[in-house]
């Protein structure tokens, strides 16, 4: 096996994102009760750092960095304008490296590594993509066509590198061609860490399959910006889009279809010592479903006004504003004028969404370290960061909503807390 390694500099960042973020939730449990102590919190994160400390350690050879050109050396929270937003790619990759934590009783400590990097490759291309296609002049066609080419490419069993740098560079935006070397380079990475996995060949339709409905997804986006902005054609289209309930509207279905987590979950179990059996794979999926359209309603729910500043309708704001919408050619000097009120019911939609999530773990999986209760907490941490210190009530609002949800799931499972508590004091004596 040749080793994949990604640089110092973005491990360390990425540890710091994930002790900065942990931080703030536990801070959470002075103000919320969410049926079980912070301790069993702060072990899931603690367990997280460790692992990234020790792919830092583990570095022996070249390494791949993911830092664009010429950025400043600390790029933890930058709201940057520029092609890729690196910081808030990596604060959200951080939050992908905590999925682990479900799996890590089930993997090799050579495999958790290896799962570790794949995740974090595969969402700073996402991230790269997502922003690549946001500022670059793409329709509908050229974006389906560059997502595919890097998508499909990072699982192709063929993969051919010159034939990849060849298509790509038919497929960028020529002002873009500055990331054609990093793409090109996590690509390969990626796809090397893929065929080498112990079930990714297994795992691949699955793979497949998210894939094409991200690649959609991403590219149904054209219709939410200028100049292609066209509310009504998104809305026939992403109103075909399956869904597991029949109440989820069409922006839902979309929205569901633009967050990769659910990928993230199967990328893990790719690497797991023993195949997942079928059922725990389909029950994982149910779950992972809900728990992505929360991901991308809370990332929206942040980002409205800046990406209706960037020309951009995104999908909170179509959910708040679909009709207004809908009557409108041009996203310039349009105002929505929201209201408290209109916040407060698309968060508690999205609760609605997590208290499904959740619901569906705990009937159907397995959960003896109250991972799933952790990621629940820890999605809006991750999501809703940049309101940190400017918008902390907007925060605890939306954990308000969710915290009842989150001490069910405990009840449910019955899980022996303090005996976790216990387990938890010993093994950090």
């Amino acid at each position: 096996m040749v080793s994949v390694e990604i640089a110092a500099d973005d491990l360390d960042l990425l540890t710091k994102f994930v002790l900065r973020l942990g931080g703030y939730a536990e801070g959470l449990f002075d103000y919320h009760d969410f049926g079980f102590p912070k301790d069993a919190l702060k072990d899931h994160i603690s367990r997280v750092t460790d692992e990234l400390r020790r792919v830092r350690e583990s570095i022996r050879g070249s390494t791949l960095s993911l830092r664009p050109p010429g950025l400043a050396a600390d790029g933890m929270w930058e709201e940057a304008e520029d092609v890729w937003n690196y910081g808030q790619t990596l604060r959200f990759a951080a939050g992908a490296t905590m999925i682990t934590q479900r799996y890590v009783n089930r993997m090799t400590s050579e495999n958790r590594r290896r799962a570790m990097i794949a995740k974090i490759l595969h969402h700073c291309q996402a991230g790269l993509l997502d922003d690549l296609i946001d500022t670059g002049r793409y329709n509908f066609i050229e974006a389906k066509n560059l997502y595919h080419h890097c998508l499909a490419s990072m699982i192709d069993p063929g993969f051919d590198i010159n034939t990849f740098r060849k298509d790509l560079a038919l497929n960028l935006n020529q002002e873009q061609l500055g990331m054609f070397d990093l793409m090109t380079n996590i690509t390969a990475a990626f796809n090397r860490l893929y065929l080498e996995s112990p079930n990714g060949q297994d795992l691949f339709y699955e793979l497949q399959r998210i894939d094409d409905r991200l690649i959609l997804g991403q590219a149904l986006t054209m219709f939410q910006k200028h100049p292609t902005l066209d509310i009504s054609k998104l809305r026939r289209v992403a109103s075909s889009l399956s869904a597991p309930d029949p109440d989820l509207r069409w922006h839902e279905r979309i929205s569901q279809a633009l967050s990769g987590a659910t990928y993230y979950n199967l990328i893990d179990i790719c690497f797991l010592s023993e195949p997942m059996p079928p059922d725990e794979i389909q029950a994982t999926l149910r779950a992972w479903y809900y728990f992505d359209l929360v991901i991308t309603r809370l990332n929206h729910f942040v980002g409205v006004h800046k990406d209706l500043r960037g020309g951009i309708a995104n999908l909170a704001l179509v959910a708040m504003r679909e009709n207004e919408l809908l009557t409108v050619s041009s996203l310039q000097g349009y105002n929505p004028n929201l209201t408290v009120r209109d916040y407060e019911e698309h968060s508690e939609r999205t609760a609605e969404f997590s208290r499904r999530a959740l619901a569906l773990a705990t009937r159907e999986l397995g959960d003896d370290s109250l991972f799933y209760p952790f990621v629940t907490i820890m999605i809006p941490v991750v999501m809703m960061a940049e309101w940190i210190g400017n918008r902390d009530n907007m925060i605890h609002s939306y954990l308000r909503s969710i915290s009842p949800s989150i001490r069910e799931s405990v009840q449910a499972r019955g899980v022996d807390v303090a005996h976790i508590a216990s387990r938890i004091a010993a093994r950090t004596a």
